[in-house]
This record gives C-alpha cells, sequence and structure tokens, in this order.
C-alpha cells in the first residue's frame, strides 16, 4: 500500500534528468563567460598595439623629404622660353627733380606715383603741345586728378623751353591751345596781307586774355 508505483519511478528519473541537464548548462554557461572575459583586455590589447605599429609607420613614410620641383622653363628650338619681366628702375628720392620737356619714359616712371601709363600720357601730351612751358600743365593730362598732381609737381622742373609753332600763310598747325575760331582770325589776317599780332588777335574777339596766357609760349608774334 505505501510502495513506489512504477509510474512514480519513471517521474522521477525524468526530474533527475531534467536537473542534471540544467546544471549542465549552467556550468558550461559559466565557463564560457568566464573564458570571454579573459580573452577581451587580451584581443584589444593586440588591436591597441598594432594601430600603434601601422601608425608609426605611416609617420616614418610622411617625414621623408620630397626632391625640389622643377621650375626652370622648357625650351626648344622654336620656343625660346617666356619674356623677361621688365624691371623699372628705382624711384628718384624725395627732393630730386627733371625736367619736364626732355625726360623720356623710363625717366618719367622712376617719379613716384607715375606708372608706365600716365609715363606714356604725359609724354605723348608734350609731344602735341610742343613741350610744357609750366609744371602746372601736368592737370591737362587725361586722367590725371589734384591729389595724383600734388604728388608729382615737386619732382619736375621746366629747364628746356618748348617749341614755337610754326605759322605761315600756308600752313597753320594743329594745336590743343588752338581752336577753330583761333585759326580763322589767323587765316583771315593772312589773306588781308597782314601779319598776325597780340593786338590784332584781341582786337578780332576770338582770343580771350586766357586765351592769350596759354598760347603766348606757343605763337612767335608780337
Amino acid at each position: 500500500m505505501g510502495g513506489i508505483t512504477k509510474g512514480d519511478r519513471k517521474m522521477l528519473i525524468w526530474l533527475l534528468v531534467l536537473l542534471l541537464g540544467l546544471m549542465g548548462y549552467i556550468y558550461f554557461s559559466g565557463q564560457s563567460s568566464a573564458e570571454v572575459k579573459r580573452e577581451e583586455p587580451q584581443d584589444f590589447q593586440a588591436r591597441d598595439t598594432t594601430y600603434i605599429e601601422v601608425g608609426s609607420l605611416t609617420d616614418t613614410a610622411q617625414v621623408k623629404p620630397k626632391a625640389p620641383a622643377n621650375t626652370a622653363p622648357i625650351r626648344t628650338a622654336r620656343y625660346p622660353g617666356p619674356p623677361t619681366r621688365m624691371q623699372y628702375p628705382k624711384k628718384l628720392e624725395k627732393g630730386a627733380t627733371i625736367d619736364l620737356n626732355s625726360a623720356d619714359t623710363l625717366l618719367l616712371i622712376r617719379v613716384p606715383g607715375i606708372g608706365a601709363s600716365f609715363a606714356r600720357r604725359i609724354y605723348k601730351y608734350r609731344q602735341m603741345l610742343g613741350g610744357y612751358y609750366v609744371v602746372e600743365q601736368l592737370q591737362e593730362v587725361y586722367g590725371m586728378d589734384r591729389e595724383r598732381y600734388d604728388q608729382i609737381a615737386p619732382y619736375f622742373r621746366i629747364k628746356t623751353a618748348p617749341m614755337p609753332i610754326a605759322i605761315s600763310r600756308d600752313s597753320i598747325p594743329r594745336h590743343p591751345y588752338l581752336q577753330w575760331r583761333h585759326t580763322r582770325v589767323l587765316k583771315e589776317l593772312f589773306r588781308s596781307g597782314k601779319e598776325p599780332t597780340w593786338k590784332a588777335l584781341m582786337e578780332s574777339r576770338q582770343f580771350s586774355t586766357d586765351d592769350s596766357l596759354r598760347l603766348a609760349p606757343y605763337l612767335p608774334i608780337k
């Protein structure tokens, strides 16, 4: 009556098997976790060491000096190379002066405030006038403003006299200061057989006092 039946024995065996399986699972799981924990620092240390070594090799390669670049132009039988750039002369020192009517463009460039473009303009206008009779005439050069004029004027003087305008019955040349009304009066005087004088020009009322001041250095008349 109080004995263990066959069914009870089967139940106890299944319980024992389950218990042993659970204990085995817990045991082996703990072993795997411990191994993973012990191996992680080793892997990290190995990776860190490898990184440092690779970095050292890269740094060493970057330090290697580079060969200097060849900047010399290529020249051939048909191509002599790029043109040599113009070396501008040294500027004049403060207090130095030059003759406005004899200076060429290279000398004009030496004046502080005058570049190649303005040097050509000053030279060309001087040819049109026949020369400057006062430094103030530089104000008439194209593009000249008061600031530039005040800067360059102290470096000039008039040492060479301007060329006179050669007027005759057959020829009255063009000049920046001779307007068409002036030319007409001169032609009428020549046609009437009279020599032009300043008195006759002023009586024509076509020449103002300012005209006479500007033209007097160029018109060789009395």
